[in-house]
């Protein structure tokens, strides 16, 4: 059944290493032409209108179908990218940027619904997990291939991110095509990947009501997107001038080689042991590690950014988990998960606009230090909502279908 989709993960593999590539070279190509301050406000702007029109977006899909929209995606994207064959000017570079936003902004729903309208409660798992190996090795392969992404010339950028697109284009064209389930059929539920159609203040209520581990979801969230958004934005541009581009290109894969390497213990971790202590000690690596991270732009930085990424996913899936436990009727799970995906989505607007200000004025090491003080501040609001909610139990969860949380741009 899954070598049927061959064509679909050939796709999520073209797509992911043009689109990781583009967004590494935002920063890069944006100092040249620009203050850095409103790279980073450009950068940070692409995500709050993402944030802005997510569900919007959603319905067109819902009306219009899945693989009709990421073949616009990808056609949008193939053009942002030809923009740069025009040669680097503050005019071809701020469209290639707005175009390039609009192409994220369908990408991501886009191959969730997609595989969803295929996947069935016997294969969802597996089906998820090739859907985000297939989009992991095409940001490896992106940050691998970024050291001489820096050293051709724009021009050159722009052909080969264009030729990437296309392929991705024809690859799609060969896969399934969508299909319907009726509501009473086997179908997953996409209920834990969609904002659900309720009025924002249920939904607001539904958070409160499973808190402390919604409310965590979303100050954590937050906080990891925004430091992952400053480290997409650092490490491009320390690239640019030093000489372990080579180790900084693999540094970027780390965050989802790390995922890829640990991600089935660190889930069984979570069904098993105590989610409290899970999500203390998972959130103060992440906040430490991360905050060492930027000490060393060498071999450390590929061990703190690997510490730092298996902190954040324990006490994610700690979460996760724990949420589902405390969710008795799951009535509210779509509005809930919609609720934590557009905090997430909003540190990754911080974190880019944070670095822009600070990078110049304070250097790569105490940007990233500075971007992982979130972190903490996570951490130590946690502390006091265990206080809070002294009474809030972590039994019985088991890890539930989520949205997987993207330590690079989608």
């Amino acid at each position: 059944m899954f070598t049927r989709f061959l064509p679909f993960w050939i796709f999520l593999i073209f797509f992911k290493t043009a689109g990781a590539l583009h967004y590494s070279l935002i920063s890069p190509f944006g100092e040249r032409l620009l203050p850095l301050w409103i790279v980073g406000i450009l950068m940070g702007g692409g995500s709050i209108i993402q944030f802005i029109l997510d569900v919007p977006a959603g319905h067109i899909m819902d009306r219009f179908g899945y693989r009709r929209f990421l073949k616009i995606t990808t056609a949008i994207f193939a053009v942002a990218a030809a923009t740069y064959i025009c040669g680097l000017t503050t005019t071809t570079y701020i469209i290639s940027l707005i175009i390039a936003t609009f192409g994220w902004l369908f990408f991501g729903p886009g191959i969730n619904a997609y595989a969803l309208s295929h996947a069935s409660k016997a294969n969802a798992g597996r089906f998820m997990s090739l859907r985000d190996v297939s989009g992991s090795i095409g940001v490896v392969l992106a940050s691998i291939v970024l050291p001489f992404m820096l050293t051709v010339t724009p021009q050159f950028v722009g052909f080969m991110l264009f030729s990437l697109f296309i392929l991705a284009l024809v690859a799609l064209i060969y896969a399934p095509k969508d299909i319907k389930r009726a509501a009473d059929t086997e179908a997953i539920d996409s209920k834990h990947f969609f904002v659900h159609r309720k009025a924002l203040v249920d939904t607001f209520k539904a958070v409160g009501r499973l808190n402390p581990a919604s409310g965590m979801l979303i100050l954590a969230g937050m906080a990891g997107g925004a430091f992952y958004g400053a480290v997409w934005f650092v490490v491009p541009l320390v690239m640019q001038t030093q000489a372990s581009e080579g180790i900084l290109g693999i540094g970027l894969a780390i965050f989802d080689f790390s995922i890829i390497v640990l991600g089935f213990l660190l889930g069984n971790l979570a069904d098993r042991f105590n989610k409290r202590l899970l999500v203390f000690f998972g959130l103060l690596l992440f906040a430490v590690a991360a905050a060492f991270s930027g000490l060393n732009f060498g071999w450390l930085f590929l061990l703190f950014g690997f510490l730092a990424t298996t902190g954040d996913e324990m006490s994610l899936l700690s979460l996760w988990a724990w949420l589902h436990s405390v969710d008795k009727n799951h009535a509210n799970d779509g509005a809930v998960s919609g609720v934590i995906n557009l905090f997430d989505d909003f540190g990754w607007a911080l974190g880019p606009i944070l670095a822009g200000f600070v990078y110049m004025s304070i250097g790569a090491t105490w940007t990233l230090v500075i971007a992982a003080m979130p972190i903490f501040f996570a951490w130590v609001i946690y502390q006091y909502m265990l206080h809070k909610y002294p009474d809030a139990t972590t039994n019985h969860g088991q890890l539930p279908l989520r949205p997987h949380r993207h330590r690079h741009r989608s």
